[in-house]
């Protein structure tokens, strides 16, 4: 199954700051990558102020929301010849739409080759997402910064590495922040610097899935494909469930699981990783609390 890159959704985490902005700006920064990243977009109770233009960019774009009173708005061109169209808007078009890091975070978790944890803020625009399953840095910890500035994002790397000792991940949306200072600073503490847009694609179905996956195999045992039906009938009797408790847990497809059980589904997809993972370590605690 072929994948390609996001190159659109990791320059748009950088170039909208404090990741907060109305949906249709959202939508023009990530272009054909915004499907992905709208379920992990939060509606705030704060009103933009100004709204995408779709011509090139010009002193006195892009547009401004008008409240017009009774739940109505209009974005309208501030270019003094009007070169734009009036559009109307609902108030739901208005309202500021925030990146839901830890929801994003999780999805890119597989991928990348994280043990995922809730998004821990370490700093500004920085936070601990977890501790690397990666082949060649197993259990170090993993941090994202995501931030519009160059400037910022040194100052950010520079703090990381005065804390703590030892090496670490260190995730960015891409590498345009990725200055001779940062890479000296990271050098020093022995980190790797991952860029999302390098490491992370997405496939024809729509999953996230690493560029490249020898370098995320995970600590997870692989069930060989004769051997599944068997492996999952006996985690079915151990735990008193049924095999669709089996795919609840994993969040799969009955067609994904089956792909999987069948070996027609690569390995290192996130469904099947899923799968593994439930099989081998058991159920989240959560779900084994609504079992029980």
């Amino acid at each position: 199954m072929k994948a390609r890159a996001l190159s659109r959704l990791w320059q748009s985490l950088e170039s909208i700051p404090g990741l907060l902005e109305v949906p249709a700006a959202w939508e023009a920064a990530c272009g054909p990558d915004f499907a992905l990243l709208r379920p992990h977009l939060r509606v705030t109770d704060t009103e933009g102020a100004l709204y995408p233009c779709p011509r090139t960019p010009r002193a006195h774009c892009p547009r401004k929301i008008v409240d017009l009173g009774d739940g109505e708005y209009v974005a309208i061109c501030r270019d003094p010849l009007r070169v734009c169209e009036d559009v109307p808007l609902a108030a739901s078009d208005v309202l500021l739409h925030a990146v839901d890091l830890g929801s994003l975070s999780r999805i890119l978790a597989i991928p990348l080759g994280v043990r995922w944890q809730p998004p821990e803020l370490r700093g500004d625009g920085t936070w601990g997402i977890g501790l690397s399953e990666r082949r060649e840095s197993r259990g170090q910890p993993v941090f994202l910064i995501v931030l519009p500035e160059t400037t910022r994002f040194v100052t950010a790397v520079q703090r990381l590495t005065r804390i703590g000792s030892g090496a670490f991940l260190l995730a960015a949306p891409t590498n345009r922040h990725y200055t001779i200072e940062a890479q000296e600073l990271l050098h020093s503490r022995g980190a790797t610097f991952l860029p999302l847009e390098d490491h992370v694609l997405v496939n024809e179905a729509g999953e996230l899935v690493p560029s490249n996956p020898q370098d995320t195999a995970q600590a997870t045992p692989i069930t060989p494909p004769e051997d599944r039906k068997r492996a999952a009938q006996e985690f079915a009797r151990r735990n008193k469930c049924k095999i669709r408790h089996i795919q609840e847990a994993a969040g799969v497809h009955e067609t994904d699981y089956y792909g999987w059980r069948n070996g027609e589904d690569p390995d290192h997809y996130a469904h099947c990783v899923r799968i593994e993972k439930i099989l081998h370590f058991g159920f989240p605690p959560q779900f084994a609390s609504k079992l029980s």
